[in-house]
């Protein structure tokens, strides 16, 4: 019986994710490399910061983003930084040389989201070090130019290959690494099942799910209640999943939680970003 609470719960999980992903909503396209939602960098601030970010990436091809805005809408802040970084495609396509610094005010809150072809040069433990560092210090004092400048500066070092500090996270308990493990098992499974041409499979993988509880548990009883509660879950699931990412399709722009790939944009004259990826890595806190 506690196993079929423990996949009752992760099923709602999954329902709960799938709800999350539709929290987002689009910013538009992109007009540089800094986009202000807020108006809190003035005119001089963001001509300074969007010319750095322009010579970096005529040097490197690396695309760095700085996004401001006001609130996430009740979105988590991992999941808009990855939203948003699939929507707008930062960093070069195959290579996914970008990184975003995304900064919600109302809810004060940050996310460095790296590129998987940076994961290497700039790691998770460096992200922490510049949010607990240089951004959260800044930020507290209200001055968010002073935090994202140096914060930028730090990035493009690490980027180089010059030193960067680091600062390990505080451990994580068993069950958040769980849930983390968790986590991305129903990212692998929703991008299997919204690709598959089946409205069944879903169902088949309820079904053996509950059929592996029975031979574990023993009890016909629990095994025919898990058999009858997952066949439909999973269908559910299924549909859920399917329905987004033909939405999604339709509009050119499939959800990241279902392996979608990032688009670029462009807006004035900005030419857009190069339509890269990322792999959820980096660094988000509060300040």
């Amino acid at each position: 019986m506690k196993n079929l609470i423990k996949i009752s719960i992760l099923l709602t999980g999954i329902l709960l994710i799938s709800g999350i992903a539709k929290a987002y909503y689009s910013l538009g396209n992109p007009g540089g490399f800094v986009n202000d939602y807020t108006n809190t960098l003035n005119q001089e601030q963001k001509t300074q910061l969007e010319q750095k970010l322009t010579n970096f990436e005529k040097e490197t091809s690396n695309e760095i983003s700085v996004v401001i805005i006001e609130s996430l809408k009740e979105d988590t802040i991992e999941n808009f930084a990855a939203e948003l970084f699939e929507d707008w495609g930062i960093g070069k396509k195959d290579i996914n040389n970008g990184i975003l610094l995304l900064i919600a005010k109302q809810e004060r809150e940050m996310k460095i989201e790296i590129g998987y072809g940076l994961e290497g040069a700039l790691t998770d433990a460096q992200s922490y070090w510049i949010q607990e560092e240089i951004l959260i210090p800044a930020f507290k004092s209200n001055d968010f130019h002073k935090g994202i400048n140096e914060a930028t500066d730090k990035i493009i070092a690490a980027t180089k290959g010059e030193y960067v500090p680091s600062l390990d996270k505080p451990n994580t308990s068993v069950w958040e690494g769980a849930l983390w493990f968790i986590f991305f098992g129903i990212m692998w499974l929703s991008a299997i099942l919204a690709r598959s041409k089946s409205w069944w499979l879903g169902g088949v993988i309820g079904g053996i799910i509950g059929i592996i509880i029975t031979l574990i548990k023993g009890f016909f009883f629990i095994g025919i209640l898990s058999i009858i509660f997952l066949i439909p879950a999973g269908l559910l699931f299924d549909y859920i999943v399917s329905k987004n990412y033909n939405a999604g399709k339709a509009k050119g722009h499939i959800p990241w939680w279902v392996g979608g790939s990032g688009r670029s944009g462009g807006g004035g004259g900005f030419g857009g970003f190069g339509g890269g990826m990322s792999g959820g890595a980096g660094s988000s806190g509060r300040w």
